[in-house]
């Protein structure tokens, strides 16, 4: 099996996680599981650390889409081209898997999975990081690029009845699919994440807390947390590192603290300890933080323009709201919030617990694995039926 269209896996971000997380999982299944990193922008960390699956770095860097200064300079944007005049190089290089996994649609799937699918290997691709569902929904120039998208990528392979398991993150995405004409019997949404609920906590805290968890960068909404730093009554943590650390450290009041990047049980202790998450992100096609934020019992206060963090607080009402991102909306819900705990601690309490407990159902790594590996068990058996 080849996991094929991240990032290397040392840019550690969520594509990357989950393309890790997906090989351990197969590694365990018994499949024999190789992960080629596609590159990495210059000025990142490229010591490859040691993984129980073939991982491979920089596999494709021999296209200058995939290379450090380029990937550097378009923000990443670049990874998705990559494949475009190189795709007979990348084929020769992953031809001898019998399935193929891709992280996301982009140029390398369309080129490289069209030759595959074409001998009748098992194809089956990914929506990690990706947001194609949400950009026909702001204005002329998103909806225009949205068709552009869709023909590049997808056209070829559906106007030539190319079949393929398709693994959505949402259902905002599943609608995506289903809108291009895409079989639905061949589209499964799966949350897909590696959050072990069991391993979190969920504290009857006195302080009322709010804690943010991610990259402190622009496209993370970050802008977000400079605002609420302002605020002196609202005790915030602030877990993370990126761009944006050095301003927010030099606006930061007393009860705000910026902890960088914490170890694991120090994170679990303070998603534990606090009341309220907030997911400010301009977009994202999940959210493990938010994932990681109801195991803890938080309630989840999102960006309305994050189809992911979205999906997830409309899953049940207890999970929490998405609101216009903007500030004062933010602040005004965890004001609400803050008062509802001050009224009757326990109570509030006792609504955490529930929270985590309904999450725990639809969310939990357990219960995504078995989905994750139903899928892949259908799509190699229907495979092995077209090709018989």
């Amino acid at each position: 099996m080849a996991i094929v269209g991240s990032m290397n896996l040392e840019f550690a971000g969520g594509g990357e996680a989950n393309a890790r997380d997906i090989a351990e999982l197969f590694v365990r299944q018994g499949y024999d599981v190789t992960l080629f990193g596609t590159g990495i922008p210059k000025g990142y960390e490229e010591k490859a650390g040691e993984y129980i699956f073939h991982y491979v770095p920089s596999a494709f860097t021999f296209d200058i889409m995939a290379t450090g200064p380029v990937l550097k300079i378009s923000h990443i944007l670049s990874m998705g081209l990559t494949g475009l005049y190189t795709y007979n190089r990348i084929y020769e290089k992953i031809k001898d898997f019998d399935v193929y996994y891709f992280i996301s649609p982009t140029i390398m799937f369309r080129n490289v999975g069209y030759r595959l699918m074409k001998e009748g290997k098992t194809v089956i691709l990914g929506n990690h990081g990706t947001f194609f569902e949400v950009l026909d929904m702001y204005g002329f120039a998103s909806k225009a690029y949205s068709k552009i998208l869709t023909k590049m990528i997808f056209r070829k392979l559906l106007k030539n009845k190319m079949k393929f398991f398709i693994h959505v993150q949402n259902k905002y995405q599943a609608q995506y699919y289903a809108r291009i004409k895409c079989d639905p019997s061949y589209i499964r949404e799966i949350p897909y994440n590696n959050v072990k609920f069991s391993n979190y906590g969920c504290f009857n805290n006195e302080e009322f807390a709010v804690v943010y968890l991610g990259r402190l960068m622009g496209s993370k909404g970050v802008d977000m947390l400079l605002e609420l730093e302002k605020r002196a009554d609202i005790n915030l943590h602030i877990i993370g590192k990126g761009p944006y650390m050095e301003r927010l450290q030099k606006l930061k009041n007393k009860n705000t603290v910026i902890h960088g990047y914490v170890s694991a049980q120090e994170k679990i202790m303070l998603l534990a300890g606090s009341d309220v998450m907030i997911v400010p992100s301009i977009n994202e096609s999940l959210s493990i933080s938010a994932i990681e934020g109801l195991a803890s019992g938080l309630y989840l206060i999102v960006s309305a323009t994050s189809m992911g963090p979205r999906y997830i607080v409309r899953q049940d009402n207890i999970f929490g709201v998405a609101v216009p991102r903007n500030p004062k909306n933010f602040i005004k819900e965890i004001e609400r919030i803050k008062s509802i705990k001050e009224r009757n601690k326990m109570d509030y309490y006792k609504e955490k617990m529930l929270r985590r407990e309904i999450a725990m159902k639809m969310f939990d790594a357990d219960v995504v694995d078995k989905q994750l590996i139903e899928l892949f068990t259908d799509a190699i058996n229907r495979n092995n039926k077209r090709n018989q």
